[in-house]
């Protein structure tokens, strides 16, 4: 497993160190003199994509025929990728949230924006994944693009029918005391945190079977 994810590191570091360098300091200086969370938002969900571009690496390499003569199981072979996109996922959110606070932007809110868009990441590399081994790097943009227009378009109508539900509540929901708010956001963030992991872990799985007959 350390082999797998050295080689996908040095992917990384060879590839995307320009792109990472540049993301890291165009982004930075923006949040900095903008004062604009939105940016941090931006930073995180990019960081985490870079891990599934090495699919594209390996694919070109014909990494998977070499891997196969190699005493490692599919499922470390997946894990190492699982792993490395969850690892740095988490780094890009901690640095996003370390710009917020250097340019003075407070507030839990920005903190709960960046977690989300951390889930946000994680889960479009659970869905790119299991995608790009079964049908290749470039067919998998294409099906890629569908699901996450379906995802969006699903949330908006979603949120939609919250708010008219909210607006036909009226005066009868503002009267929620401030504890019983900070007790429902506790519990969508822990429930939102669970789902992911559960959607990862399942991904997770659907990949090392795809990856496994892929290998025959």
């Amino acid at each position: 497993m350390k082999g797998l994810l050295y080689k996908d590191i040095s992917i990384m570091t060879r590839s995307f160190k320009g792109n990472i360098l540049l993301l890291v300091a165009l982004y930075g200086v923006l949040i900095l003199v903008t004062r604009e969370a939105y940016l941090a938002y931006a930073m995180t969900v990019v960081w985490g994509i870079y891990v599934a571009s090495t699919i594209n690496y390996d694919e070109q390499a014909h990494w998977d025929a070499y891997a196969a003569t190699l005493p490692v199981t599919p499922g470390q072979v997946i894990g190492s990728k699982y792993l490395l996109c969850a690892a740095s996922t988490a780094i890009g959110a901690v640095l996003s949230r370390a710009l917020v606070f250097l340019a003075g932007v407070g507030g839990a809110e920005y903190t709960l924006g960046i977690l989300v868009c951390a889930e946000v990441s994680v889960l479009m590399n659970a869905l790119l994944m299991p995608i790009t081994y079964r049908f290749g790097a470039a067919k998998s943009r294409a099906y890629l693009m569908v699901i996450v227009f379906a995802i969006v378009f699903g949330a908006c109508f979603a949120a939609q029918e919250i708010l008219q539900n909210q607006t036909q509540v009226g005066i009868a929901g503002m009267n929620t005391t401030l504890q019983a708010k900070t007790a429902l956001i506790a519990g969508i963030i822990a429930l939102s945190l669970l789902l992911t992991a559960v959607l990862y872990a399942i991904s997770y799985t659907i990949c090392v079977r795809v990856y496994a007959k892929k290998e025959k």
